[in-house]
């Protein structure tokens, strides 16, 4: 084992000499991913931060505090991957200048006080480095098969079911590492240089073989020879859905959901603009489901909740008014909403084909629909239109648009639709049917 270093400490970790390079473009301008870049950068910083909290609370007994950092290290990922490779360096600055110096115990078979909490934070340790991982993996090879959206959205995850649990968590016990020295702000200011080279070429004295090697014996020298803590072999190191096999379909099919919401928003804004006269509400409606089931397979996903959605804000914020039904009679504003008819039409084709290819398209139908209602925004919500405040209703039917557990078996689906569709439009079923095609 080579000797430990000696000499001051610096107050930062420097770059791991020689340890990556990045090619940039071949125009030599900027990547257009430079912000998302920035991002990962500093999701490097945090989850170091998080991993150096976890230290300092383990501190209590060094044999626990550094087989866990050992395992997490050696199980998770390749010493030679660039997220390996600055924990590495990240736990070993965190152990010399912090830790080391406090001159702890380190019995074979010793266990740290806080082993429960830390050891609830395993699997979160280990997704984020692999998640971080696949990050910086498709940033230096520029994989097109995640775009910019899907990056952002990962990121977004990342740092809600990682970074956030990792907090949550930890904060628990906040009193006892900050007791043992622990500076938040100061560890992410002494991390920070190093991850700012993640997608920077380096040149160095060390190549990195040697660099990790020096760092490893000199950081688990202490343990060398001891029997593993008892617990930390058992812990498992499973593949996250972050960036993984399926991530791309599901953020597909949550915005599929979102398109549904949109969609059945501005059919719910319709309703209200047309609400000064019933016959109009149920004229509109009619079209737009017979219209859908003319073009689409009964009992469509869509379909079936554009339907729950009309039920919905008619008997909940409609039907309540008492407002009039004359046969024949017209909305004031029949005309402003008849020219919105194509494009939900379009809109509700659109996600049927995008149920089914779950392809993403460019929002063109709600654009229009959009423009053309806001010439009528004061008068949808002065007859009650509360855009925000329905959004969660409905965004409650189409949640579970793609989870085939909580869907409902077929019979219930046609009784509820027959139901519903027997609620709404009993009338227009008795007027004459030439009158009704003048609309």
């Amino acid at each position: 084992m080579e000797p430990k270093p000696t000499g001051c400490l610096p107050r930062r970790i420097r770059p791991l000499p020689g340890s990556y390079r990045y090619y940039p473009d071949d125009t030599g301008t900027p990547s257009g991913k430079e912000h998302i870049r920035e991002e990962v950068v500093q999701l490097g910083v945090d989850l170091s931060v998080s991993l150096a909290n976890s230290m300092f609370l383990l501190c209590d007994d060094i044999h626990t505090m550094l087989w866990f950092c050992f395992k997490l290290l050696k199980y998770t990922l390749p010493p030679s991957n660039p997220v390996s490779e600055r924990l590495l360096r990240v736990v070993h600055y965190v152990y010399l200048k912090d830790i080391k110096p406090k001159n702890r115990a380190c019995p074979d078979g010793g266990n740290s006080v806080q082993w429960e909490l830390v050891r609830t934070t395993w699997k979160d340790f280990t997704d984020g480095i692999i998640i971080l991982s696949r990050l910086v993996l498709i940033l230096r090879r520029k994989d097109c098969s995640f775009d910019d959206r899907l990056l952002s959205s990962a990121i977004e995850k990342y740092k809600q079911q990682v970074l956030k649990k990792l907090e949550d968590k930890l904060m628990s016990a906040k009193d006892v590492s900050e007791l043992d020295g622990f500076e938040r702000e100061t560890v992410a200011s002494n991390v920070s240089d190093l991850w700012k080279t993640l997608f920077e070429e380096e040149a160095g004295e060390s190549t990195p073989e040697v660099a990790r090697s020096r760092i490893h014996s000199d950081l688990f020298q202490p343990i060398s020879g001891h029997s593993c803590h008892g617990e930390i072999p058992t812990l498992p190191v499973t593949y996250p859905y972050i960036l993984g096999v399926d991530f791309a379909k599901q953020k597909l099919r949550e915005e599929v959901v979102q398109l549904g919401v949109e969609l059945s928003l501005y059919v719910a804004e319709s309703m209200f603009l047309l609400s000064d006269e019933i016959r109009s509400v149920f004229q509109f409606c009619s079209k737009l489901w017979r219209e859908l089931k003319r073009t689409n397979k009964v009992g469509h996903p869509a379909g079936e909740r554009l339907l729950r959605v009309i039920h919905h804000v008619y008997s909940r914020y409609i039907k309540p008014k008492n407002g009039e039904y004359h046969i024949g009679g017209k909305s004031v504003q029949w005309e402003l909403v008849k020219t919105t008819w194509e494009d939900l039409d379009a809109g509700f084709r659109e996600m049927h084909s995008l149920i089914s290819i779950l392809e993403v398209d460019d929002g063109s139908s709600l654009n229009k629909v959009e423009e053309k209602l806001r010439c009528a925004k004061d008068v949808s919500e002065a007859n009650g239109f509360a855009r925000e405040a329905m959004k969660s209703n409905i965004l409650d039917m189409w949640q579970f648009l793609f989870d085939r557990e909580k869907e409902e078996v077929a019979w219930t689906r046609k009784v509820r639709r027959e139901e519903i569709l027997s609620d709404l439009f009993p009338h227009l079923e008795e007027e004459d049917e030439e009158e009704a095609k003048q609309y």
